[in-house]
């Protein structure tokens, strides 16, 4: 039986997870950019930094000054990982000067041999300390995710008990934790295993609020996202791009290969493309995954950042608000068979690319289109196949204009007509 959620909130973990694993420091002024465009974007849950020692990890050794150069509306949560006392003791007093976080991530192994490889410590030796933690984080009115990474298998000891994860959970939850996270540390988990552990656990612990964080080092990212989607999960984590992984220390590997959080593009577009609202848009998702792209200097992992999004035609009524700037519109055909005879020169012209923008969205009568700017290149036999394709060039909000690249090809790849064209919405 299917729980799948009508509704869902993505943690957008670029700015910690995602980018921990990179050994070029991203300046600090290209963390705030892109953490103050996740929030124009609509993330409601951010994973902003990392409290960890800057000698260790150096990539988050400005995580006060992001903090303190980031937006801060209210609806939205930023989440920063603490690993010790120390850094707990660095982000309270960031609490006090007004550039805090409300969230905060603890986390603990559900293997020991993981637990000993990333944080040099035995169960025994972690969890009074980290209990501690918990304790401190709550009494200063922080929530705390309470992270079990490995919780779907080990890539140094292999197979991880369900049992191991109850305990930890029931432990987290003692100390006080507000969520639990079953991480999914270096992509071990399959779809089938992830239903029953999260069914298992939906059952054992009713109210808790369990979110999915998985790695596609094997390519299951998204279809373990979907099998916990489909035992009703709503918090999910994700990173544009695909980036995340092992910090960048000095400590072994202790996996091969790639080992990146599920994409954050490729993870709205199929949630959103099963009727599953994640309160963002996708155009502006994959803009935002070219940012990320641009910061790290090298093309990442999304599939729709090439791609684009999935093709539909809009209900909405074609509007300024529906273009971007550089922004493509989805190519269109035209049979030439079905265009008046009449028809010819710039009132042809100008008939394409009305039909053209009419198979993406209802057009607006009122629209007028100017074809000064473009040149008819042949004739339009009746058998002829016209594709026209769209970019974005330049939007002129006070006069309600915009200027549009144009190229139609016929179906040899002849050009029939190019240019820009200039449309103008009424008022």
């Amino acid at each position: 039986m299917s729980r799948m959620p009508e509704r869902v909130n993505i943690c957008e973990c670029w700015a910690r997870d995602g980018i921990q694993g990179e050994d070029q420091f991203i300046p600090t002024e290209k963390k705030i950019a892109i953490l103050n465009r996740m929030v124009d974007v609509g993330f409601k849950r951010i994973e902003a930094t990392s409290f960890a020692h800057p000698k260790l990890v150096r990539q988050f050794s400005d995580s006060l000054e992001v903090l303190k150069g980031i937006k801060r509306p209210p609806e939205v949560t930023f989440i920063a990982i603490i690993p010790n006392d120390k850094g707990l003791d660095r982000l309270l007093e960031a609490c006090h000067q007004g550039y805090g976080v409300q969230e905060i991530t603890a986390i603990l192994s559900a293997s020991e041999d993981h637990l000993l490889a990333n944080l040099e410590r035995t169960f025994e030796e972690a969890l009074p300390p980290l209990a501690d933690l918990v304790k401190r984080a709550r009494q200063a009115g922080i929530k705390v995710i309470g992270c079990i990474g490995t919780a779907f298998g080990c890539p140094l000891a292999g197979e991880v008990p369900l049992e191991k994860i109850i305990e930890l959970t029931d432990w987290y939850l003692d100390k006080g934790a507000t969520s639990i996270m079953l991480g999914d540390t270096t992509g071990e988990a399959n779809p089938r295993q992830v239903r029953e552990i999260f069914g298992r656990m939906k059952d054992r612990f009713p109210g808790v609020d369990f979110i999915a964080h998985f790695h596609d080092t094997r390519g299951m990212g998204l279809a373990n996202t979907l099998a916990a989607l489909q035992e009703g999960v709503v918090l999910h984590d994700s990173s544009f791009g695909g980036m995340g992984g092992q910090p960048a220390t000095r400590r072994p590997k202790y996996h091969k290969g790639f080992a990146g959080n599920a994409c954050t593009e490729d993870m709205v577009l199929m949630m959103e493309e099963m009727g599953i609202q994640t309160g963002l848009n996708i155009d502006e998702v994959i803009d935002t995954g070219i940012m990320a792209e641009e910061l790290c200097g090298r093309s990442l992992l999304g599939h729709v950042t090439r791609s684009g999004p999935v093709r539909h035609r809009s209900p909405r009524p074609f509007s300024l608000q529906e273009l971007r700037v550089n922004g493509e519109i989805a190519p269109a055909l035209l049979f030439a068979e079905k265009v008046k005879e009449s028809l010819s020169g710039q009132a042809l012209a100008g008939y394409v690319i009305r039909e053209a923008l009419a198979k993406n969205w209802p057009v607006p009568e009122s629209l007028r289109i100017s074809t000064d700017g473009v040149s008819i290149r042949g004739e339009l036999g009746g058998r002829d196949i016209l594709v026209t394709r769209f970019k974005v060039l330049e939007i002129k909000k006070e006069k309600n204009e915009g200027i549009l690249e144009v190229l139609s090809q016929k179906a040899n790849g002849d050009v029939f007509m190019e240019g820009k064209t200039i449309l103008t919405f009424s008022g």
